[in-house]
């Protein structure tokens, strides 16, 4: 078999295995009749019935003016404050002698 005739038949099955995915070509000249254009895209403004739904607005838009709520003020007495719980993140109220040596061994 010459290396044309090798080619040629090679050729050949590669057109049919083209073909074998539903392409529209000749298998002899490798020439596709008619091009593939594509799928239709889906018309997502219907539903499963073909009713046609409401737009429904999304939810990245916050409607309103919003304001910086404040914590309220709190009443303590003399001599005590407020710390960090045993270094937890938590708040407590302490006395005021005990700021220093707070969250270390005495």
């Amino acid at each position: 078999m010459k290396k044309s005739e090798k080619l040629k038949f090679l050729k050949r099955n590669h057109n049919l295995y083209i073909k074998s995915l539903g392409v529209n070509i000749n298998v002899d000249t490798g020439k596709i009749h008619k091009k593939f254009t594509g799928y239709k895209s889906p018309d997502y403004t219907l539903d499963i019935n073909g009713i046609k739904r409401n737009s429904i607005q999304p939810s990245n838009r916050i409607a309103g003016i919003c304001y910086k709520q404040s914590s309220p003020k709190v009443n303590l007495p003399a001599g005590k404050t407020i710390g960090i719980a045993y270094n937890k993140g938590n708040y407590q109220i302490i006395d005021s002698a005990d700021i220093k040596t707070m969250g270390k061994k005495i």
